[in-house]
């Protein structure tokens, strides 16, 4: 391995949203180690409260939590405004908030579950993006705002419809709104993940290992590795790199990108 990269964020403040866990917490965890103002964020207040305690020990900047329900417009909207009123202005917006519904056929899956996944993973990146993007552009803000998407938006068939199926909408706002943003000197991309070691990830794995007799969680996440072309399961901090590259100076010709972070699933 040739090169090392460091990031210096001090004085830039970021939004990550769903950040107490796995990949989100990895994001916010690597800004704030960059010094960067943080506003963290999941469902749960205790969760954000504890996260953001710790992970304001870790560099020259603050971080503080604000819990909030992605799938409602009135508390993304607060979000944004304590954000706001937190670090003055926001000049990062890292959408990662996801849901996986529960593994379905699409034929059957419950309606429930469509309007889950599309709220949450698809309304809240759009409408939470809309709201930093015009506050961005009201302060002349040069900002970045990064959504997280996955190798499944990619994918034509296999499991997780719906949740690929949200997805798929995340690579299109994505193209589509970082056409708009880029007049506004706003920079709109998203990394696109595989599997990647996470709460939800393990879930999935538990559940598989459930209908296996004599696996573990750990058997199927250890097949899952070995199916990668690197040998080895995403980690959070994988993706964390990726999102400081594309918010950072290195990146300030790169608009309307997915980055594919995958460890070579994205070739399979």
């Amino acid at each position: 391995m040739v090169g090392r990269a460091t990031y210096d964020y001090s004085g830039e403040s970021a939004v990550v949203t769903g950040s107490t866990s796995g990949i989100g917490r990895g994001i916010a965890t690597a800004l704030a180690e960059a010094d960067a103002d943080v506003v963290v964020n999941s469902r749960t207040a205790s969760d954000v409260d504890e996260t953001a305690a710790e992970l304001d020990e870790l560099g020259d900047g603050s971080v503080v939590g604000v819990a909030a329900d992605l799938s409602r417009t009135d508390e993304i909207d607060r979000l944004i405004d304590e954000a706001i009123d937190a670090f003055g202005e926001i000049g990062i917006l890292v959408n990662n908030a996801a849901v996986w519904p529960e593994e379905a056929s699409m034929v059957d899956a419950p309606l429930e579950d469509w309007d889950a996944a599309m709220h949450v993973n698809v309304r809240a990146q759009y409408y939470a993006s809309k709201l930093v993007a015009r506050h961005m552009i009201e302060r002349g803000l040069e900002g970045s705002i990064v959504n997280v998407t996955s190798q499944t938006g990619d994918r034509r068939t296999g499991g997780r419809g719906l949740y690929g199926t949200s997805k798929t909408a995340v690579n299109g706002l994505t193209w589509r709104m970082a056409h708009e943003l880029a007049n506004e000197d706003i920079r709109m991309n998203a990394v696109s993940t595989d599997a990647t070691d996470s709460r939800q990830l393990r879930r999935e794995a538990g559940r598989i290992a459930a209908d296996r007799s004599g696996q573990t969680t750990e058997d199927v996440l250890e097949e899952w590795a070995a199916e990668r072309p690197l040998g080895r399961l995403g980690r959070p901090a994988d993706v964390a790199d990726a999102v400081l590259f594309l918010c950072s100076d290195a990146a300030t010709y790169v608009v309307g990108t997915i980055l594919r972070v995958s460890g070579g699933g994205n070739l399979q």
